[in-house]
């Protein structure tokens, strides 16, 4: 029972629109993660339209099998890799393998593609550090940055977001990525940059994990001037702080100071309910910006309950065009059959103690 509630492909996350969430038609049957597609100028669609059986509307071939959301001016002059990706994608999560990449090319439904990069050790080189897809702390992988940029330019239909955790990655990688702009520019495949550039909520007092900023920034704009760009805050989503106006302040005084607009926030959605004002505010401050909710990879689902929350205070800040959910969830139903499995487990761990401890003793 612990194991059907938590079951969640992560080969392939399902669609809902931000508009639907708290809707019947917005609420899954199953446990299971409800992505949104995230780009610039091309969130949600119209309110009170369905979510397909298929998980997205979209077409595998990205931006290929639709129209496609015209680019915000700030894209257009600097594309190769601002491409238009249009609202609704099947994103296939954390592709760090070759047989994880493989499963998600394979499946017509995935039109984008999320992948960890770090600076680690490529399965069966020795000692050398290049940069590879994975998330820290495990930092071997099977699969290099530069293989998995070949493999997705050949496959030429989904978009991509990496994900870095270090520096040196950014380093390394976005000037072969720029080499490969013009590739990328002709299969219409869109590219997003991610980093967690600011500490947040729970681990402000710590700066493991938090990429530079500035660095990050201004390697991104000299090599890679066209991508999308997605920032986040490095946070604890399940401790009991909020996103606060320092936070969300430092993030906006940072995308002023660089000139950016039209970026995505990635924010942790559990926190993000606890207090969502300065969130508010972050999008009123930049314009084009838009929140992209998620949840972590080893964090409980949430509730239902709390992405209504989310949902009435997006309402009453009219910005629900603006956001996005990435997030595991998991229905009310499905609460007390894991309560009740959670129970008779330690019951019965109980009970096997007990008989231990309580045998008769052979006699010597």
């Amino acid at each position: 029972a612990v194991s059907a509630v938590f079951q969640i492909s992560v080969s392939r996350h399902e669609f809902v629109k931000a508009a639907e969430i708290g809707t019947e038609q917005g609420v899954p049957d199953s446990c299971r993660t409800v992505a949104l597609g995230f780009a610039s100028n091309c969130i949600a669609k119209s309110a009170g339209s369905s979510c397909t059986g298929g998980g997205a509307t979209a077409s595998a071939g990205g931006s290929q099998g639709a129209a496609q959301t015209a680019q915000s001016p700030e894209s257009a002059e600097t594309a190769p890799l601002g491409a238009a990706a249009f609202p609704e994608q099947v994103w296939a999560h954390s592709c760090v393998s070759k047989k994880k990449l493989e499963t998600a090319l394979q499946d017509p439904t995935v039109t984008a593609i999320e992948v960890d990069v770090a600076m680690g050790y490529f399965t069966g080189s020795g000692d050398e550090v290049v940069p590879v897809m994975a998330h820290p702390p495990i930092l071997t992988s099977d699969l290099t940055f530069e293989d998995f940029l070949e493999e997705l330019i050949r496959d030429g239909r989904r978009h991509v977001k990496f994900d870095f955790k270090d520096l040196e990655a950014v380093r390394r990688c976005l000037p072969l990525l720029a080499q490969h702009s013009g590739e990328l520019a002709a299969n219409g495949q869109a590219v997003w940059l991610n980093a967690d550039v600011l500490p947040g909520p729970g681990l402000r007092r710590w700066s493991g994990g938090v990429l530079n900023a500035e660095e990050f920034l201004r390697t991104a704009e000299e090599q890679c001037p066209g991508a999308h760009l997605s920032l986040g805050w490095k946070a604890n989503p399940v401790g009991s702080e909020a996103y606060n106006e320092a936070d969300c302040r430092a993030m906006a005084d940072l995308c002023r100071h660089h000139a950016k607009q039209n970026v995505v926030f990635a924010v942790a959605a559990r926190t993000a309910a606890k207090n969502f004002e300065p969130l508010a505010a972050l999008l009123a401050q930049v314009p084009g910006s838009q929140l992209l909710f998620w949840t972590g990879a080893w964090e409980p689902p949430l509730l239902q309950t709390t992405l209504r929350t989310l949902h009435r205070q997006l309402q009453q800040h009219d910005v629900l065009q603006r956001c996005g959910f990435d997030c595991k969830v998991l229905e009310p139903r499905h609460v007390y059959s894991f309560m009740t499995s959670i129970i008779t487990l330690l019951a019965d761990t109980g009970n096997a103690l007990l008989r231990s401890m309580f045998a008769p003793r052979p006699s010597c």
